[in-house]
């Protein structure tokens, strides 16, 4: 049986002896120095060190509870104002924040008092923050500015409606396809249907899906007699509609704490735009949100998803680049158990030319997801990008063979001519289209229709 003879310092640093507390610290023997200096929280000196120590570990409720014993001489402002936030005392870390007066400490406060339904406060504060704002971040602070005078009715503002943004994303594919003219006081005739086929192959709806919609076309149009192009517009639109069928899925809403929503998707694909803007709304409907930045391969998708971070008011977990992105998504869901999030958004690397590290990495990912919550992800969503048309569904091929895609988000409508990929999307992958990006706004992401989207593309 081995015998472990304490040193000397040990010793001592049992005894309460400070110098000696503070040696094992210094030589790396963190565990027992914690120990030590929980139990001689009394002395002001030790205690300060303690408070450090939980900061530095991101013990946040630990040095929130110090706080609250011993009152605010402990670290700094800034310090006691990042410890009341992460331990969910909002109030306190606002008062922190204001204590502080500057430019990052004021818009934290703003954002905090937006948060809690302070809207009042928040919009004072954010106004004493944009006298302080470096160029910039002018535009991002206005930005807020006019959500909270949204908010609280001080200004009146014009909403297009869905349809209408809509009709101008798809603005590209009816002018490049020219629906409005092929349907247009025309004779339905083989000629008809010929240019219809080919029209529809040109926005992307896939020669296989062209020829066997325009067969079918035929055939109807002969069992109804159809005379008129308009008539056969209308029974296109019919058709199309049939295809779309089973299509239309609503986002599953947040049911558990956390919630969590992975992500996925070629890099470029819209992936962390998609992420900034789904984190938006669910902060508009008073979620508490947490980005985690699982998409370690690129510096630049960690930065990307700070600046959404910060601009839809909502907090994020990332790690330094090349840092092994299943640890980073466990890390991050785990905090937000252990804080309290309602909806965790995790992005993930996208390079399909690497195509079984990828494969293997989003199945760990999604493992890591469940040792922590065994009913999540609630969602696992693919990003496809409108104006690369059919590549897509070779995409979305690879990425099913990972994991379960539980829906799918095309973006980049309102810059597309081949907005007939959703039909192609549909009919091929049999998985429902729950979200579309229909422009570059904070709040132009909305749920797929299949009314409005036959509407959009047809008249």
């Amino acid at each position: 049986m081995l015998f472990f003879r304490k040193s000397e310092v040990e010793k001592r640093a049992e005894k309460g002896d400070k110098s000696a507390i503070l040696e094992l610290l210094r030589k790396g023997e963190r565990k027992k120095a914690k120990k030590l200096l929980e139990e001689h929280r009394e002395d002001p000196d030790l205690r300060k060190v303690l408070f450090a120590l939980y900061v530095e570990e991101e013990y946040y409720m630990q040095a929130a509870e110090l706080l609250e014993q011993f009152g605010s001489d402990l670290g700094t402002a800034e310090t006691r104002a990042l410890v009341y936030e992460k331990s969910g005392n909002y109030e306190k870390a606002v008062e922190e924040y204001l204590r502080v007066g500057s430019f990052e400490s004021l818009y934290r406060a703003g954002e905090l008092l937006s948060r809690i339904g302070r809207k009042e406060s928040a919009l004072e504060v954010f106004e004493r923050a944009l006298r302080l704002a470096p160029p910039a971040r002018r535009t991002e602070v206005e930005n807020r500015i006019l959500e909270v005078k949204r908010d609280l009715g001080l200004i009146e503002e014009e909403r297009e409606s869905f349809l209408e943004k809509l009709k101008k994303g798809l603005r590209k594919t009816r002018e490049s396809v020219e629906f409005g003219l092929v349907f247009k006081g025309r004779k339905v005739d083989e000629e008809l249907f010929d240019e219809l086929e080919e029209l529809l192959v040109k926005a992307d709806v896939g020669v296989k899906t062209a020829v066997s919609l325009v067969e079918d076309l035929r055939k109807a149009a002969l069992r109804r007699k159809i005379k008129t192009s308009e008539e056969l517009r209308e029974l296109t639109k019919e058709r199309v509609g049939e295809l779309l069928k089973g299509c239309e899925a609503e986002l599953n809403p947040p049911v558990r704490k956390p919630t969590v929503i992975l992500f996925l998707g070629v890099n470029g694909s819209g992936k962390t735009t998609t992420i900034g803007k789904l984190a938006h709304r669910f902060k508009r409907e008073g979620k508490r949100v947490l980005l985690v930045a699982g998409d370690t391969f690129r510096a630049a998708a960690i930065e990307q998803l700070e600046v959404w971070a910060r601009r839809s008011g909502t907090d994020l977990f990332s790690k330094h680049e090349g840092a092994d992105p299943a640890s980073v998504v466990y890390e991050g869901v785990n905090r937000a158990l252990q804080e309290n999030y309602d909806v965790v958004l995790v992005d993930t690397a996208g390079r399909l030319h690497t195509k079984e590290p990828l494969i293997n990495e989003l199945r760990k990912i999604k493992k890591v997801i469940q040792k922590l919550c065994p009913e999540e992800p609630s969602e696992t969503l693919l990003v496809l990008d409108a104006t690369i048309g059919q590549n897509s569904i070779q995409q979305a091929k690879i990425f099913k063979e990972a994991v379960a895609i539980t829906g799918v988000v095309v973006t980049k409508l309102d810059g597309s001519a081949k907005g007939g990929a959703i039909i192609a999307i549909c009919r091929e992958l049999k998985i429902p289209v729950k979200l579309v990006g229909v422009g570059e706004g904070i709040e132009d992401l909305q749920p797929f229709r299949v009314e409005d989207y036959l509407e959009a593309l047809f008249g």
